[in-house]
């Protein structure tokens, strides 16, 4: 966040009240009802927290420190305002922490802060911010239709042939499944192209990373056993096709919301003879801003299942990503490019929210994570990333993965196919 000079002067008459409570040490993960009344306490408890708990200090250049000393007194000034019988409007709320939170690295990260004293005009009594959607928004190739992405694309693969390719077979649904008492749903096409040259090409679109929690439902009559069976036959295809026939293989990643990392034995693990390093993860164990575990390696483990050395055949993997491919959407093209020689990865510049965000049970995550829960309760719930991670030694929180070759649908009126055809090209030149 730059500082100018006026604000900085201010900053500084104010130093001495930001050092005072340094050694203030929240849990994260307590369930208890916060006992403010006021903006300033809010926003005190809310910095606390954060100082504490987000697990990017090392590559945010936030200076946190400054936040505290220049916002106190706005925030003093919204409680005078309020002493005084006036209102404090939802929209002063939302801009005031979206002006704090609105470039931290933290891409997976949602603010959520209940006005203390709505308005009772306006309805609406939450401030809502999201540093990831404000930077993407705000990108040089984003695009107005990349807000109904998900919905766009389904209607484009829907109508595929009419778009002048081959298809041998073509199969979509859109499949529920239940992991853990949650519920949730994905979409799936799995399309199997020819090539003018009469090879053929697997390709697979999903709208989540969810191929763990529902191709182990294959067998099964219900609807994920559905799904399992399209996930099958994608897997099939690649392992099961002659050398001769197989051209290559798409997955597209292209408006991929995230999900499950295990996923990466199947996108991933397919393809190993042994396993492999792709990432490595830490988190918070301290209050200190700095106070990280040790890098722990995360390993993909060849797939017991299905399995071909696409590396020793050389038959090029190709990943489409964009904008709106999201932490798994993203981490997965990542960490293919980091152990897969023929993966290639074509599109955009994809979100930007890599850090992990599961609960791991036998590890102290009292300092790290999501914390506040029901707003309505506590007054606030700040969504932010559990873990670190980093590719390659590199960490692209804020940043996303950059493909190989960048095709931007900006560039074509704002069309899917173009993305689509240059993964061919690159398909049929290898």
């Amino acid at each position: 966040m730059k500082k100018t000079i006026l604000i900085a002067m201010v900053a500084g008459l104010l130093f001495s009240s930001c050092r005072k409570d340094s050694d203030y040490v929240p849990y994260i993960g307590e369930s208890h009802k916060l006992a403010y009344s006021t903006y300033e306490e809010q926003f005190t408890f809310i910095w606390k927290s954060i100082s504490t708990g987000y697990v990017f200090w090392d590559v945010d250049s936030t200076d946190w420190d400054w936040v505290y000393e220049a916002f106190l007194p706005r925030f003093r000034a919204l409680d005078q305002m309020h002493s005084a019988g006036k209102e404090v409007s939802i929209d002063s709320l939302t801009m005031m922490y979206g002006a704090i939170f609105g470039q931290m690295k933290d891409h997976h990260m949602s603010v959520v802060v209940q006005n203390l004293h709505p308005v009772a005009a306006e309805g609406n009594k939450l401030a809502v911010v999201s540093p990831g959607r404000s930077d993407v928004n705000n990108r040089d190739y984003y695009i107005e239709s990349h807000t109904d992405e998900k919905v766009s694309i389904v209607s484009f693969l829907n109508g595929i042939e009419g778009e002048g390719y081959t298809v041998v077979e073509h199969e979509s649904g859109r499949f529920s499944f239940k992991e853990e008492s949650i519920s949730s749903n994905v979409t799936y096409h799995y399309i199997l192209f020819r090539l003018p040259d009469g090879r053929v090409v697997p390709y697979l679109w999903q709208s989540m990373a969810a191929f763990t929690p529902i191709i182990r439902s294959l067998g099964d009559t219900t609807e994920a056993g559905r799904g399992a069976e399209l996930l099958d036959r994608w897997l099939r295809a690649i392992v099961d096709t002659p050398r001769e026939q197989l051209a290559g293989i798409i997955l597209d990643n292209r408006a991929n919301s995230g999900g499950y990392q295990d996923d990466l034995d199947y996108l991933i693990g397919t393809f190993l003879n042994q396993p492999a390093m792709v990432m490595e993860t830490r988190y918070k164990e301290g209050p200190g801003r700095l106070e990280y575990s040790q890098w722990t390696p995360y390993y993909v483990h060849p797939n017991k299942t299905y399995h071909r050395d696409i590396a020793a055949e050389g038959i090029p993997y190709v990943i489409l990503c964009d904008i709106n491919s999201i932490s798994m959407g993203e981490i997965e093209p990542l960490c293919a490019k980091a152990v897969l020689p023929t993966a290639h990865t074509i599109g955009e510049r994809t979100y930007g929210a890599t850090g992990p965000l599961q609960p791991v049970s036998d590890i102290n995550l009292n300092y790290g994570g999501p914390f506040g829960d029901n707003v309505n309760y506590y007054g606030h719930y700040i969504y932010t990333s559990t873990f670190e991670a980093r590719v390659n030694g590199k960490v692209a929180e804020g940043i996303g993965h950059i493909p190989d070759q960048t095709v931007l649908r900006k560039d074509y009126g704002g069309s899917f196919k173009p993305q689509l055809d240059a993964a061919f090209d690159y398909i049929a030149r290898h």
